[in-house]
């Protein structure tokens, strides 16, 4: 694995969150493999998922920065006369095409690792991505879809520190999988879900949420081969 940090190459506000989703990625990688369960392409992966989300919230901070810089300020801007009242007009006409000041949900949140190898994709479309705007979505590769339990408790205190397979449908059975994990001495919680918005929302019966909130894998039911699939997303 090369030395890299995304970190470096982000601007306009934007350094820190790149920085720390950095070393959430990292860092449950680096203890699969101290504690024995992650895979050789397992290290790989933090530059292979990283290193687009670094160039897109460069350039999203690149675009932010010139768009502030742009701001038209004449020189007469705070003159008492008809040249200053031209000059805040400008300005003013300049700024009513903002949005939210800074508006940048998309870029915090919307980050995406579909061409990661340990994600197991199902072929499914991703929202566009939008740097103001955040769409949640279960489709793999992308954060967690957040979701309010009994109208007060957070989807992700229901999350470990290893894998979670939520299941919204109590009648799935479990032990393929468990039993995959258990081989693999991968950790994994199974996480019943009683939500219908969340099941809406979640589009699928199982999803399977790796230890950084990404979706690594979703489906109805599980596949016919689980231990490949634990293969995948650990790293094998």
């Amino acid at each position: 694995m090369r030395r890299f940090s995304s970190s470096l190459y982000a601007d306009g506000g934007f350094g820190l969150n790149t920085g720390n989703d950095d070393a959430f990625n990292l860092g449950w990688k680096l203890a699969a493999l101290t504690q024995g369960w992650g895979g050789p392409a397992l290290l790989a992966s933090y530059e292979v998922e990283r290193r687009p989300v670094a160039q897109r919230n460069t350039a999203a901070g690149k675009a932010l920065a010139r768009s502030v810089g742009a701001l038209p300020i004449g020189e007469a801007i705070n003159d008492k006369s008809s040249e200053g009242d031209a000059a805040r007009k400008q300005a003013a006409d300049f700024l009513s095409t903002f949005g939210e000041e800074f508006a940048s949900l998309g870029v915090q949140l919307g980050a995406r690792y579909d061409n990661s190898p340990i994600i197991a994709s199902d072929g499914s479309v991703a929202p566009p991505d939008d740097p103001a705007t955040y769409t949640p979505s279960s489709v793999p590769g992308g954060r967690a879809p957040h979701l309010w339990l009994d109208g007060h408790r957070s989807l992700y205190d229901r999350l470990g520190t290893g894998f979670t397979l939520l299941r919204f449908n109590r009648g799935a059975a479990m032990g393929a999988i468990e039993q995959a994990a258990k081989t693999a001495h991968m950790p994994l919680d199974v996480v019943d879900i009683a939500s219908e918005p969340g099941r809406e929302l979640y589009a699928r019966d199982l999803a399977l949420i790796r230890p950084d909130l990404v979706v690594a894998w979703r489906g109805n039911g599980l596949p016919g081969d689980c231990a490949s699939l634990v293969a995948r997303v650990t790293g094998h």
